[in-house]
Protein backbone atom coordinates (compact mmCIF):
# COMPACT_ATOMS: atom_id res chain seq x y z
CA UNK A 1 0.00 0.00 0.00
CA UNK A 2 1.73 3.12 -1.22
CA UNK A 3 -0.38 5.44 0.96
CA UNK A 4 0.80 3.67 4.10
CA UNK A 5 4.47 3.86 3.11
CA UNK A 6 4.17 7.53 2.12
CA UNK A 7 2.34 8.33 5.36
CA UNK A 8 5.05 6.67 7.46
CA UNK A 9 7.73 8.65 5.62
CA UNK A 10 5.83 11.95 5.85
CA UNK A 11 5.01 11.62 9.56
CA UNK A 12 8.62 12.49 10.41
CA UNK A 13 8.03 15.83 8.68
CA UNK A 14 4.46 16.22 9.91
CA UNK A 15 0.82 15.57 9.11
CA UNK A 16 -2.41 17.19 10.25
CA UNK A 17 -4.62 15.61 12.89
CA UNK A 18 -8.12 16.95 12.19
CA UNK A 19 -10.84 17.20 14.83
CA UNK A 20 -13.81 19.59 14.51
CA UNK A 21 -12.08 21.61 11.79
CA UNK A 22 -9.00 22.12 13.98
CA UNK A 23 -5.70 20.98 12.44
CA UNK A 24 -2.87 20.03 14.80
CA UNK A 25 0.54 19.02 13.46
CA UNK A 26 1.58 15.53 14.51
CA UNK A 27 4.84 13.68 14.00
CA UNK A 28 3.87 10.40 15.61
CA UNK A 29 1.43 7.78 14.39
CA UNK A 30 1.19 4.06 14.12
CA UNK A 31 -0.55 1.63 11.78
CA UNK A 32 -1.65 -1.72 13.07
CA UNK A 33 -4.25 -4.42 13.32
CA UNK A 34 -6.13 -4.91 16.55
CA UNK A 35 -9.45 -6.63 17.19
CA UNK A 36 -9.24 -7.75 13.55
CA UNK A 37 -9.49 -4.12 12.39
CA UNK A 38 -7.02 -1.98 10.45
CA UNK A 39 -6.05 0.90 12.75
CA UNK A 40 -4.10 4.13 12.99
CA UNK A 41 -3.11 5.43 16.41
CA UNK A 42 -2.30 9.03 17.28
CA UNK A 43 -0.75 10.47 20.44
CA UNK A 44 -1.77 13.85 21.87
CA UNK A 45 -0.50 15.59 24.99
CA UNK A 46 -3.16 16.41 27.56
CA UNK A 47 -2.27 20.10 27.52
CA UNK A 48 -3.17 20.46 23.84
CA UNK A 49 -6.48 21.97 22.73
CA UNK A 50 -6.90 19.02 20.33
CA UNK A 51 -6.86 16.67 23.34
CA UNK A 52 -10.00 18.31 24.71
CA UNK A 53 -11.64 18.00 21.28
CA UNK A 54 -10.70 14.32 20.96
CA UNK A 55 -12.08 13.56 24.41
CA UNK A 56 -15.52 14.52 23.10
CA UNK A 57 -15.14 13.11 19.58
CA UNK A 58 -15.85 9.70 18.12
CA UNK A 59 -13.74 10.20 14.96
CA UNK A 60 -10.60 11.89 13.68
CA UNK A 61 -8.87 12.28 10.34
CA UNK A 62 -5.16 12.40 9.56
CA UNK A 63 -4.41 14.53 6.49
CA UNK A 64 -1.02 13.73 5.02
CA UNK A 65 0.72 16.29 2.79
CA UNK A 66 2.66 15.23 -0.26
CA UNK A 67 6.37 14.99 0.60
CA UNK A 68 8.08 18.36 0.59
CA UNK A 69 4.87 20.42 0.59
CA UNK A 70 2.87 22.45 3.10
CA UNK A 71 5.87 23.15 5.36
CA UNK A 72 4.59 26.59 6.38
CA UNK A 73 1.11 25.23 7.16
CA UNK A 74 2.59 22.40 9.24
CA UNK A 75 4.79 24.87 11.13
CA UNK A 76 1.84 27.20 11.79
CA UNK A 77 -0.44 24.40 13.01
CA UNK A 78 2.35 23.05 15.20
CA UNK A 79 3.00 26.35 16.95
CA UNK A 80 -0.47 27.87 17.32
CA UNK A 81 -3.34 26.66 19.46
CA UNK A 82 -6.89 26.28 18.25
CA UNK A 83 -7.87 27.83 21.60
CA UNK A 84 -6.51 31.14 20.32
CA UNK A 85 -6.85 31.11 16.54
CA UNK A 86 -8.98 29.56 13.82
CA UNK A 87 -6.10 27.97 11.93
CA UNK A 88 -8.07 27.19 8.77
CA UNK A 89 -9.16 30.84 8.40
CA UNK A 90 -5.73 32.20 9.33
CA UNK A 91 -4.11 30.05 6.64
CA UNK A 92 -6.83 30.81 4.06
CA UNK A 93 -7.18 27.04 3.81
CA UNK A 94 -10.28 24.95 3.32
CA UNK A 95 -11.66 21.65 4.51
CA UNK A 96 -12.21 18.57 2.37
CA UNK A 97 -15.55 17.02 3.40
CA UNK A 98 -15.25 13.59 4.98
CA UNK A 99 -16.03 10.69 2.65
CA UNK A 100 -16.17 7.73 5.06
CA UNK A 101 -17.73 9.10 8.25
CA UNK A 102 -14.60 10.58 9.80
CA UNK A 103 -13.73 14.24 10.23
CA UNK A 104 -13.23 16.73 7.39
CA UNK A 105 -9.67 16.80 6.10
CA UNK A 106 -7.16 19.60 5.49
CA UNK A 107 -7.63 20.35 1.81
CA UNK A 108 -4.56 20.17 -0.40
CA UNK A 109 -3.08 17.08 1.25
CA UNK A 110 -2.27 13.89 -0.62
CA UNK A 111 -4.05 11.42 1.69
CA UNK A 112 -6.84 11.64 4.23
CA UNK A 113 -7.14 8.74 6.67
CA UNK A 114 -10.55 8.80 8.33
CA UNK A 115 -10.81 6.93 11.62
CA UNK A 116 -13.39 6.00 14.25
CA UNK A 117 -12.01 5.96 17.80
CA UNK A 118 -12.01 2.44 19.23
CA UNK A 119 -9.92 2.99 22.33
CA UNK A 120 -8.20 5.76 24.25
CA UNK A 121 -5.78 5.53 27.14
CA UNK A 122 -3.37 7.80 28.94
CA UNK A 123 0.23 6.70 28.55
CA UNK A 124 1.82 6.07 31.92
CA UNK A 125 5.33 7.44 31.53
CA UNK A 126 6.42 5.48 34.64
CA UNK A 127 6.02 2.26 32.65
CA UNK A 128 8.67 3.29 30.10
CA UNK A 129 11.54 0.81 30.00
CA UNK A 130 13.93 3.35 28.48
CA UNK A 131 14.79 6.13 30.95
CA UNK A 132 16.10 8.35 28.15
CA UNK A 133 12.54 8.54 26.76
CA UNK A 134 11.24 9.63 30.15
CA UNK A 135 13.71 12.50 30.39
CA UNK A 136 13.30 13.47 26.74
CA UNK A 137 9.51 13.39 26.40
CA UNK A 138 7.98 13.52 29.88
CA UNK A 139 10.20 15.67 32.09
CA UNK A 140 7.47 18.32 31.98
CA UNK A 141 4.80 15.98 33.36
CA UNK A 142 2.55 16.39 30.30
CA UNK A 143 1.71 12.82 29.20
CA UNK A 144 0.21 11.74 25.91
CA UNK A 145 -3.11 10.05 25.43
CA UNK A 146 -3.15 7.34 22.78
CA UNK A 147 -6.19 7.22 20.49
CA UNK A 148 -6.59 4.02 18.49
CA UNK A 149 -8.76 4.63 15.46
CA UNK A 150 -10.29 2.06 13.13
CA UNK A 151 -9.51 3.15 9.59
CA UNK A 152 -12.87 3.81 7.94
CA UNK A 153 -11.32 4.74 4.60
CA UNK A 154 -8.39 6.43 2.92
CA UNK A 155 -8.94 9.10 0.33
CA UNK A 156 -6.30 10.28 -2.12
CA UNK A 157 -6.79 13.94 -2.99
CA UNK A 158 -3.79 14.88 -5.13
CA UNK A 159 -3.04 11.89 -7.33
Amino acid sequence: MDWMKETNEQLRRGAFLMVNGNPMTIGWGQFGVIWNKQTFSVYVRQSRYTHSLLEHASTFTVSVPKAGTMKDDLAFCGTRSGRDVDKISALHASLLPAAFGGQDGFSGCRYHIECRILFRTELDEHLLEDDSLLSRYYADGDPHTMYVGEILGVREENA
